[in-house]
């Protein structure tokens, strides 16, 4: 009754998690690096799913009108059409990247958050969308193979690499959680290749305390979710605001349901890539385009919350905040952003950022070799080949790769020599 506005705060809370989600720095490797645009398809398909769930659920489901007129038949026909819609995309982004392996997950954890109905006919509608979780394992492993040879293929595609330990991986990546985490709220020092150190007991203190942290944060998805179901009357939910805030059960606040399904959006959607699977690469900046969008929930969900909270919701207070405050970490973000992509610019721009941010690192070194070698700047190439040479003496590529360089400087003898070895590192080469 106070705030004298046409627009009403909570209208602009989407608005504000999507452009977070866009504006975020964090998101310029998923991006720009066009190797991963398997993750920005991924991620289409994924929240087109979702979305078109949504849809089909909030859609009114009408009787079918009698035999020769009515519309029952058209809003059931549109209903179905939103489910199928759903479903289909689901297959597709099956289809295109394994961290779609937990839209089910999702789609089930807002269908319980956030509906209501007989719980038989909510199972029906899940369960098409839970079948599709087969789609990669058996993509990985193939339709035709005999049981012990499918097993066997599947167990080969659980673990990308033999060089980390399974349990290793996992320790290391609740610390790596925490990296990403640092990163979302303060993404500075970026990287494209890290030097990340690998941890081999749960009880290192970098990976205890790390846990323990999640956990955490885990835990406040759970409080914040039981306190979106229970103790509405209490405060702050006493006075509700008027509809259309108060849908869904949450008093007029429906940041708590939304901090909460915002946490476990970003520990689910990197569960994949993040868990006992090892991937060669412990961690990447890219593997957090799906999870930003449930960090971006969270945050802006609790801004509004806090700031509605202690101004009153109604106030003009709280809408100047939101016209300012939100706008501002946009652009800023925005800012951020553009300068990491200043980066992106070539090659040896690139490499050269990484070699400085991970200097013990030889993939750097290699590749910001490629990147002379390539401008014909033949010293600087060999001068970082070596390098990677001293730092991996089992590096094939950069063996191979300083052959070419001896090769393109007329010294033939040297290339054979540096050829030989890489063929004997890795025969197959």
């Amino acid at each position: 009754p106070h705030f004298h506005s046409p627009v009403h705060p909570f209208t602009y809370l989407p608005l504000f998690i999507a452009l977070l989600f866009v504006a975020h720095p964090i998101q310029t490797q998923a991006v720009t690096y066009i190797v991963q645009r398997f993750t920005s398809l991924a991620t289409m398909f994924y929240l087109l799913s979702l979305v078109m769930y949504i849809k089909f659920r909030i859609t009114p489901s009408l009787p079918l009108p009698p035999r020769g007129g009515g519309m029952g038949g058209g809003a059931v026909a549109t209903r179905y059409t939103l489910y199928a819609a759903s479903l289909f995309s689901a297959i597709l982004a099956m289809k295109t990247k394994e961290i779609s392996f937990t839209l089910p997950f999702i789609i089930v954890l807002y269908e319980f958050m956030s509906f209501e109905g007989k719980i038989k006919k909510r199972i029906l509608y899940l369960i098409p969308i839970l079948l599709t979780m087969l789609i990669i394992p058996l993509t990985l492993i193939g339709v035709d193979k005999p049981i012990g040879d499918a097993i066997g293929e599947l167990r080969e595609a659980a673990q990308e690499t033999e060089e980390i330990p399974r349990w290793s991986y996992f320790f290391t990546q609740f610390r790596v959680i925490v990296t990403y985490i640092r990163l979302l709220f303060l993404p500075i020092n970026q990287n494209l290749d890290y030097d990340y150190p690998l941890f081999h007991s749960f009880f290192e203190p970098n990976v205890f305390l790390s846990f323990l942290f999640l956990l955490s944060i885990c835990g406040l998805g759970v409080y914040l979710s039981y306190r979106s179901r229970h103790n509405l009357t209490s405060p702050p939910f006493a006075n509700p605001p008027s509809p259309p805030f108060d849908k869904g059960g949450m008093g007029g606040f429906p940041d708590f349901r939304l901090i909460s399904f915002g946490i476990f959006w970003f520990f689910i959607t990197l569960s994949v890539e993040s868990s006992i699977i090892p991937i060669r690469d412990i961690i990447f900046e890219h593997r957090l385009y799906l999870p930003v969008i449930g960090i971006s929930m969270a945050f802006t969900s609790a801004v509004f919350y806090f700031v509605s909270r202690f101004t009153h919701y109604a106030s003009r207070i709280t809408h100047y905040v939101f016209s300012l405050l939100l706008p501002i970490v946009v652009i800023v973000l925005s800012i951020a952003t553009y300068q990491r992509n200043t980066v992106w610019q070539d090659k040896m721009r690139l490499w050269g950022d990484v070699v400085k941010k991970s200097p013990n690192k030889a993939r750097g070194h290699n590749n910001l070799g490629i990147a002379y070698d390539d401008k014909d700047i033949m010293d600087k190439a060999i001068e970082h080949y070596q390098i990677a040479l001293r730092i991996n003496q089992n590096y094939a590529e950069a063996y191979n790769n300083l052959g070419n360089a001896y090769y393109k400087k007329g010294l033939a003898d040297k290339a054979i020599e540096h050829y030989q070895i890489a063929l004997r590192i890795k025969p197959e080469f």
